[in-house]
């Protein structure tokens, strides 16, 4: 039996505004170290590792540790609470970012790794910044907060271009600095979370009832947004393998086309709010895969073009399958139960984009870059046919505020 929705009182306002402040300030910081050792993991394991099938490693570590990661972070936020776990996880950050910088210094590739595989476990809580964002506000406000968020982890991209333009010339001098200084940010977060109110569960659930269309889709929806981060890192993640050891492009290129692709990730979240009033949720999914298919088959044409266009395209697409997905999976389930629904989802997510980071280098170097492409068309294409079962079969009906199913 559905349960009513509970009127929330306003005395929780303070507290939820305080912890949009929070987690937008701390999304910019936890995005920041992910995305810099993801920006840098590739060209620095290619020269730590001189074998562009192991250049690939410490991305997939990053990866792989924050798939790992994401089950026990989601138990225990369920036993202890988010704010514990997130200060916890800000100083591990901290501290693996530091150990890194000295792996950079010694040219230690495995504890280069073994510092990376921290701060994917700390990337495990950031993604639960999007679901800690929802608690505590009306159901209707969701795609809001989260172009909110999404917009804050465009900001938090910023540090990460910076230490890749480090790389230029292949060498590390400042690169250890640059790390050390993402390090003491990770320390800001931690204490920026020390403001952070947890809300009470009666709030927490009357603001996250599920919905009946959206529970249905739940599993769906894990695999869409599962199957987006797939494809998008199965392409991302060799660009400056390609760009640079193959067509001898310069890193700065390659830094320019990764930036541009991951603000396209990002920026368009500005538009899902405004978009979400005109069509179903399901458009908009339709739409991003769209986007995503178009990127692919551009990524085809050769040259600093067809990187820059297909990446961008690809980024769109991203945004667009992950938002919403992401919003159906939140308002899936409610109370205790949601802990143990996101902490599948992201475990989901990350082992699909753990798998691709893995494989990408090896697939790069077996089938070439058409052969690569070639292949994310055609998973594009298998998301395209889920997309269209599903959505046919449920016969979503209006959201509150405007958004449907």
């Amino acid at each position: 039996m559905s349960r009513q929705a509970v009127v929330v009182s306003p005395s929780p306002a303070p507290a939820t505004s305080v912890n949009t402040l929070v987690l937008l300030l701390c999304q910019v910081l936890g995005i920041a170290s992910v995305v810099s050792v993801q920006f840098a993991g590739s060209v620095v394991g290619e020269r730590l590792a001189r074998d562009m099938r192991l250049a690939t490693l410490p991305v997939a570590v990053l990866v792989l540790s924050s798939a790992l990661g994401t089950w026990p972070a989601s138990q225990l936020m369920r036993r202890f609470g988010r704010k514990p776990c997130f200060i916890a996880a800000a100083l591990l950050s901290a501290g693996c970012l530091a150990l890194a910088a000295r792996a950079v210094d010694r040219s230690d590739l495995p504890l280069f790794c073994a510092a990376v595989s921290g701060v994917g476990l700390h990337g495990a809580f950031v993604q639960q910044y999007r679901f800690a964002i929802l608690e505590g506000q009306e159901s209707h406000r969701a795609p809001r907060l989260l172009t909110m968020i999404q917009l804050a982890s465009a900001l938090g991209i910023v540090p990460g271009i910076s230490l890749f333009g480090l790389l230029e010339g292949r060498t590390s001098s400042e690169l250890p600095s640059a790390l050390l200084v993402l390090s003491a940010l990770q320390v800001v977060a931690a204490l920026a979370f020390a403001s952070y109110r947890p809300q009470e569960a009666r709030v927490a659930e009357a603001s996250a009832a599920p919905e009946a269309g959206a529970r249905a889709l739940y599993w769906p929806m894990v695999a869409m947004g599962a199957g987006a981060f797939l494809v998008m890192s199965l392409i991302m993640v060799p660009t400056p393998l390609q760009m640079c050891g193959v067509e001898q492009s310069s890193i700065r290129q390659a830094g320019w086309v990764i930036e541009v692709h991951l603000l396209s990730m990002y920026l368009p979240s500005l538009s899902v709010g405004a978009l979400l009033k005109r069509m179903s949720i399901a458009a908009l999914q339709g739409l991003g895969l769209l986007f995503l298919l178009a990127g692919f088959v551009i990524s085809l044409a050769p040259g600093l073009e067809g990187h820059l266009v297909g990446l961008s395209l690809v980024g769109v697409g991203w945004c667009y399958v992950f938002v919403t997905a992401t919003t159906l999976v939140a308002r899936s389930r409610s109370g205790p139960e949601r802990f143990r629904a996101q902490g599948v989802n992201d475990l989901c997510v990350f082992a699909a984009s753990g798998a691709a980071s893995l494989s990408s280098g090896a697939l790069l170097a077996a089938l070439g870059w058409s052969g690569l492409v070639h292949l994310g068309v055609a998973l594009v294409l298998g998301l395209m046919a889920l997309a269209l079962r599903v959505h046919r079969a449920s016969r979503p009906a209006p959201a509150q505020g405007g958004a449907r199913l």
